[in-house]
């Protein structure tokens, strides 16, 4: 572990740009402090798997879990006396003197994602991969190994979500679903955030994907043991909104239990993930569609 590391003991003080490190058995991850959440989860930029030197995603969710351990960088590259030492690694690399146009963009990404101690302790341990695979990765830079395929980080960055998602409270989602028989959904989300916003994040990752579907889902308790969540696909941006058919969300739902057979999943028509189910009214000949708020269920203005 790295000795510059400090225990993360208390979140009230963290301040933006931090970068915080969760280790556990399974685990060694870092990103830069964003914000919190409305469950006050962590919320990470520029997360990087620090056991494979991956770019994880531009942004996600951090949930304690009871293995994990919390720890943060208290210097940056603001202040830290290694300043000067990081910079110098960092433009003597080929790729950065090859680049110029990007230079002052990997400065950015480096410094919003690594503490310059960091970076000295990478040269001193030879594994300075650890800094520059995540960079060629952000800017497709050079040839560098993948030692998981994108799809997987993709569909492993929305487990991140869905495990760290209360009772009750919901995300929006988008995902990319076939009918071909060995074809690997993969599902996408940055919280609450409407799909069309989350469709613009989508788009800067490395696991960019074309969705067919979007919609919510609504961690709703345990059934039996496992995790439930109710999912719709009732995206307006993406389909019917409150006119979905419960098809739609029943082909959804299969596809998240191939890709996540550890939760179950319930399907519900229109938007019901949010609460919200079709009432069709008949009056003569004519059949209006409107939209009822479940009792009890909490739903969010932004989501579409």
């Amino acid at each position: 572990m790295d000795t510059c590391l400090k225990p993360l003991e208390d979140n009230n003080n963290l301040q933006p740009g931090t970068i915080i490190r969760r280790t556990s058995p399974t685990k060694d991850q870092q990103g830069s402090f964003l914000k919190f959440d409305k469950e006050y989860n962590i919320i990470l930029v520029n997360i990087i798997d620090m056991l494979t030197g991956y770019l994880l995603a531009s942004e996600g969710v951090l949930k304690k879990q009871p293995d994990d351990r919390l720890y943060y960088y208290p210097t940056s590259f603001k202040d830290s006396p290694d300043y000067s030492r990081a910079m110098k690694i960092i433009t003597a690399w080929p790729l950065y003197a090859n680049n110029p146009v990007l230079q002052d963009k990997i400065v950015l990404f480096i410094s919003g994602s690594y503490a310059p101690e960091q970076i000295v302790e990478m040269e001193r341990t030879d594994s300075l991969n650890l800094l520059f695979v995540p960079v060629q990765q952000k800017f497709r830079l050079g040839r560098f190994p993948e030692r998981r395929s994108r799809d997987r980080v993709c569909n492993d960055v929305f487990m991140l979500w869905l495990e760290s998602l209360a009772d009750d409270t919901h995300i929006t989602y988008l995902s990319c679903i076939r009918e071909q028989k060995d074809h690997i959904p993969l599902f996408y989300s940055a919280g609450d955030r409407p799909h069309e916003a989350t469709a613009a994040q989508l788009r800067q990752e490395i696991y960019a994907f074309d969705p067919t579907h979007g919609g919510h889902i609504r961690s709703s308790g345990l059934k039996g043991d496992k995790k439930h969540f109710v999912v719709d696909a009732g995206s307006t941006y993406m389909g019917l909104g409150a006119r979905t058919p419960k098809s739609h969300s029943e082909f959804v739902a299969k596809g998240l239990k191939k890709v996540f057979p550890d939760f179950e999943f319930t399907p519900e028509e229109g938007r019901g993930a949010l609460g919200e189910k079709k009432v069709v009214a008949t009056a003569g000949k004519k059949t209006a569609v409107k939209t009822a708020k479940k009792t009890g269920a909490k739903s969010s203005k932004k989501s579409r």
